[in-house]
């Protein structure tokens, strides 16, 4: 029973910490501290018709290279192949005028949240415009499709 007791104290001490730091701003939620961040992208075939196979296909923020895991975020201070895979769709999907240089800063936290306003207009989506590409955000947006050997095309998928 003791270590019921003390199991039940612990957990009221941190989810009080964790409110007054949440309250307060100095801390993340228990939410974000599990979150996962992406690292690389997965080739993943879209629709269309173009290589010798018949196939686009889009590089899509996901945890490693072709993990087909996408439960994860591309945010402020990363700075790796899933930021560039962003910032190319960025500039041929939603005209941001940013550069593709895999550094996940001020410019392209704008342009993430440019995007998540243009599909909130265009979708009624609701996305929070928080610069942030989560797993909410990426299942909304539309990708910059490259031909089968890696070639980059102006289209969008």
């Amino acid at each position: 029973m003791q270590f019921r007791t003390n199991k039940i104290k612990l957990v009221a001490g941190v989810v009080g910490v964790l409110t007054v730091a949440t309250t307060l701003g100095l801390g993340a939620t228990p939410a974000s501290a599990a979150e996962v961040h992406c690292a690389s992208f997965t080739w993943v075939q879209a629709g269309g018709s173009v290589s010798d196979d018949g196939s686009y296909y889009l590089h899509k923020p996901s945890t490693t290279a072709n993990s087909g895991n996408y439960n994860c975020v591309v945010a402020r201070g990363d700075h790796n192949y899933a930021v560039l895979a962003l910032q190319e769709t960025l500039i041929t999907c939603y005209s941001q005028n940013i550069q593709p240089d895999m550094d996940f800063g001020h410019a392209t936290e704008q342009a993430v949240k440019n995007a998540q306003t243009i599909i909130n207009g265009r979708w009624n989506a609701g996305l929070s415009a928080d610069g942030r590409f989560g797993p909410i955000t990426s299942s909304w947006f539309s990708f910059k499709q490259y031909k089968q050997d890696g070639t980059h095309t102006n289209g969008c998928f």
